[in-house]
């Protein structure tokens, strides 16, 4: 019981990180009038906030090997509190995002699907290109709609990098008893 409460703090800290950059996102990067919102920017915000939200990973690994073990813990031990946190966090991400997404980027898909166009005639694309791309596009956000599809991909937007983060953690943390 002691460990879901470590994780669940641990997980809800870097959830809330993540969660955040959302809205720090828009206000730092916002929209111009009449032009595409550029992904670019929020993504790299995205990104950086998901590897500082994922220290909560590291940060939660060392307080428990310190305050809860006397400072010595298995790979395996600083590893599964390392996932439980990831686990926490990802949850929390992804019912954060199915809350976030419709009620205040509802437009995201038309937004992103804009921006991809732009993308693809910056890169030189033929006008055929872009059409098969653009129908690529609306199929994938069509199925995106689906809340189970949504649900999956967002957890997979974090859930991997996680547990790079709790593999390395555990790898560096690990302390036998001397």
């Amino acid at each position: 019981m002691k460990n879901f409460k470590h994780a669940l703090k641990f997980g809800a800290i870097g959830a809330l990180v993540m969660t955040t950059s959302w809205w720090l996102g828009q206000l730092l990067f916002p929209q111009q009038e009449g032009e595409p919102y550029d992904f670019s920017q929020g993504e790299f915000l995205g990104y950086a906030a998901m590897i500082l939200a994922l220290t909560a990973v590291f940060i939660g690994i060392k307080r428990h090997r310190d305050k809860e073990l006397s400072g010595v813990i298995s790979f395996k031990s600083a590893f599964v509190m390392g996932l439980y946190i990831v686990l926490v966090a990802s949850v929390i991400y992804v019912v954060g995002w199915m809350i976030y997404y419709p009620n205040f980027m509802p437009d995201f898909a038309d937004q992103y699907a804009e921006y991809q166009v732009m993308q693809y005639k910056e890169a030189g694309l033929s006008t055929d290109e872009i059409a098969q791309k653009q129908k690529e596009m609306r199929e994938w956000m069509e199925m995106y709609e689906n809340p189970v599809v949504m649900a999956g991909i967002t957890f997979m937007e974090i859930f991997p990098i996680g547990l790079i983060v709790a593999i390395i953690s555990a790898l560096i943390l690990k302390r036998k008893a001397s």
